[in-house]
């Protein structure tokens, strides 16, 4: 969302390097310790995209450092496009104030350079500072821009990386509360089966056969359970 034009032009950058680092994984509930690329958790055919305003996915805007802007339109629209993320339940979004030199020596009054990052924090971050980040001259062959990038990658990274823990453990926190309904009357191993299965499916998307293999060992041996009351002519599961 955002500066359209803007984040076009640095699109071909961020999905280049977005990938190239690894980073490390560790869920509480899995069995092994992973090193992966932040884009096998985007897509399943292991290839990477940001598109707009698709809530499934981390959110990021992209705005000018220009401050008259910010408190004329700029304000409004992150206003509206948080009212929208909120609307889809998204909790996930980053918030990226692009610097360019060019802009402040043409300013005759140059602000401090964090001015509008602090409004923007102030207005819409609240206690989630790193929501805000900055990106200095992103287009320049330079090394203050290789280092801005380097920052700004780190942190998206960390961010995708904190918001799949965090969905995966709701998921495993849903399944959890599924299986200790199985006494209940209507309780159907059947749907239980296709919840646990998706979360193996994820694992196996990871390459992480053997979190996978957990979990279907786990449905083996709730199926077992199940047909040896079912036989035995008691409560089934």
């Amino acid at each position: 969302a955002g500066d359209q034009n803007l984040f076009t032009s640095l699109y071909p950058t961020l999905s280049q390097q977005l990938p190239r680092e690894p980073m490390e994984w560790r869920s509480e509930l899995t069995v092994t310790k992973i090193c992966l690329f932040v884009y096998l958790l985007l897509e399943q055919n292991l290839s990477f995209e940001i598109v707009q305003c698709q809530f499934d996915l981390m959110i990021h805007h992209f705005l000018s450092q220009d401050t008259e802007v910010y408190k004329t339109t700029v304000k409004d629209d992150i206003t509206k496009w948080q009212n929208v993320l909120k609307a889809h339940n998204s909790v996930d979004w980053l918030i990226v104030v692009v610097e360019s030199d060019a802009k402040k020596k043409n300013k005759t009054n140059i602000l401090p350079r964090t001015s509008i990052v602090d409004k923007i924090r102030n207005d819409f971050c609240n206690k989630q500072s790193d929501r805000c980040v900055v990106l200095s001259d992103p287009l320049k062959d330079s090394s203050r821009s290789q280092e801005s990038w380097n920052a700004f990658l780190t942190k998206l990274r960390t961010l995708l990386l904190m918001s799949f823990t965090k969905n995966l453990g709701k998921f495993e926190d849903d399944m959890r509360t599924l299986r200790e309904k199985r006494t209940e009357p209507g309780w159907s191993f059947c749907e239980y089966f296709m919840v646990q299965e998706e979360l193996a499916f994820v694992f196996e998307m990871l390459q992480q056969f053997e979190d996978a293999l957990v979990q279907y060992d786990e449905l083996d041996a709730l199926f077992s359970q199940y047909v040896v009351n079912f036989g035995a002519g008691g409560k089934c599961l």
